[in-house]
């Protein structure tokens, strides 16, 4: 007996072992009855999806408040760091702008004209 289980395994150009395609299936097969089978998720459903402008007091980040400036995404960290625009640090560490301020800001900064 071969140390690499029964011939079936074994390719049959080279005599290796043949690559195995994922794994083999263990356990009982057909549909299993799960314990909160009634069709409805043991969780809660996520409100409904809405197409409404941000909510007040919705959060930016660097690159969207850079779209609205039309500056780098670095600037705005750089504000930030300056003390300019105020941020909010996620958990990951990452900074986020109030929207609310930021259009405020944005009231103040002079157009730009078509012609430019």
């Amino acid at each position: 007996m071969s140390s690499f289980g029964d011939s079936s395994e074994l390719s049959a150009t080279n005599g290796k072992p043949s690559a195995r395609r994922g794994r083999k299936a263990t356990g009982p097969t057909g549909s299993a009855e799960l314990p909160n089978d009634e069709g409805e998720p043991p969780w809660p459903s996520p409100p409904p999806h809405t197409d409404a402008p941000l909510q007040q007091g919705a959060l930016l980040t660097p690159g969207e408040v850079a779209v609205l400036f039309r500056v780098d995404p670095k600037t705005v960290t750089r504000w930030a760091q300056a003390g300019k625009l105020s941020a909010v640090r996620t958990l990951g560490g990452h900074r986020r702008f109030h929207e609310a301020e930021v259009r405020q800001l944005l009231q103040g900064v002079p157009q730009q004209r078509a012609g430019e």
